[in-house]
C-alpha cells in the first residue's frame, strides 16, 4: 500500500493501522464471495453477499483515509521546511546586510547580495502607443 521512500517522512501509526485493517477487510471480502458462491446449505447467499460487499467498501473507505494521513504528512513537513528555509535565507539577508565583514579564518557562509533594479529600456514611440507619457 505504501511506498518506502526516504525523501517522504514516516508514515503515522494511525495510517498503518487502518491500511492493515483495509487489507483485512479485503480477505473477508473475497471470504464472503466464496462463501456466497460456495452452495453450501448452511450460507445464506444474501448475507454473504451484502456481507463481501460491505466490506469492500469499508475497505476503500480505510485506503483512503490512510492516504490521506499520509498525504497530510508529507505536507505538513514540506510546509514546515519550507518555512525553516525561507526563515534561513531571511537571516542571511539580513546578516550580509548588516553584519561587518568577517575575517579571514573563520567562513561566515555564502554572501548573498541584495537583489538589483532592473531598467528596460523602450523606444519612445512603443511607449506612445501603449499609454505611456514620455517626459
Amino acid at each position: 500500500m505504501f511506498d518506502v521512500d526516504p525523501d517522504k517522512p514516516n508514515i503515522p501509526a494511525l495510517a498503518r493501522i487502518l491500511s492493515g485493517m483495509g487489507l483485512l477487510l479485503l480477505v473477508g471480502c473475497v471470504s464472503g464471495l466464496m462463501l456466497a458462491f460456495s452452495g453450501y446449505a448452511w450460507v445464506n447467499e444474501i448475507y454473504a453477499m451484502a456481507g463481501s460487499v460491505a466490506a469492500f467498501l469499508l475497505a476503500l473507505l480505510f485506503f483512503g483515509q490512510a492516504k490521506i494521513l499520509e498525504l497530510m504528512a508529507v505536507i505538513a513537513a514540506r510546509t514546515k521546511s519550507r518555512f525553516a528555509i525561507e526563515g534561513a535565507v531571511e537571516k542571511l539577508k539580513a546578516g550580509a546586510v548588516t553584519a561587518p565583514p568577517a575575517s579571514s579564518t573563520s567562513w561566515a557562509g555564502p554572501t548573498v547580495r541584495p537583489p538589483q533594479d532592473r531598467v528596460i529600456h523602450v523606444p519612445d514611440d512603443q511607449a506612445r502607443q501603449s499609454g505611456f507619457k514620455v517626459k
